[in-house]
């Protein structure tokens, strides 16, 4: 062996194990999912929308906004056949639906009826609509550190 071969041998190993201990950095608080650099904490509890979405402005978070298909196929092979509040709710006055963060939403909500105006996921593969003040669980989402 010569030496650039043991010297590029070592700058791959050091490399991979650089880049290991970044991709470790990137984490979740214990009980939080990491998906997509981005931590989700489904509860066990139920509450209301608006308790559900002050916990998670406690915990430094928001309600999930389930904006690709790729997150949503995650929350809901993770949600199993419960039912959970994400951060997405009907604006009656400009009738069309929003996520918390003031997005307009581009999909389709099923079940939307009278005051059926906050959203579920998990039991079905659709964005079903709920009452507001019925209890459910719900989903938070942060930034991964």
């Amino acid at each position: 062996m010569n030496w650039h071969t043991i010297i590029s041998v070592l700058m791959v190993v050091v490399l991979k194990v650089v880049g290991m201990t970044l991709f470790l950095m990137y984490f979740c608080p214990t009980g939080w999912a990491l998906h997509q650099g981005k931590c989700f904490l489904l509860t066990t509890s139920e509450s209301s929308w608006n308790k559900s979405r002050s916990y998670c402005e406690g915990e430094g978070s928001t309600l999930a906004i389930v904006n690709t298909p790729e997150k949503l196929k995650f929350l809901q092979d993770i949600a199993g056949a419960e039912m959970y509040f994400i951060g997405l709710i009907y604006q009656p006055a400009e009738k069309r639906w929003r996520w918390i963060n003031n997005s307009v939403f581009n999909g389709n909500v099923t079940n939307h009826r009278q005051n059926f105006n906050c959203v579920t996921i998990g039991l079905t593969n659709t964005f079903d609509a709920a009452l507001c003040d019925i209890n459910h669980r719900w989903i938070c989402e942060k930034n991964a550190k």
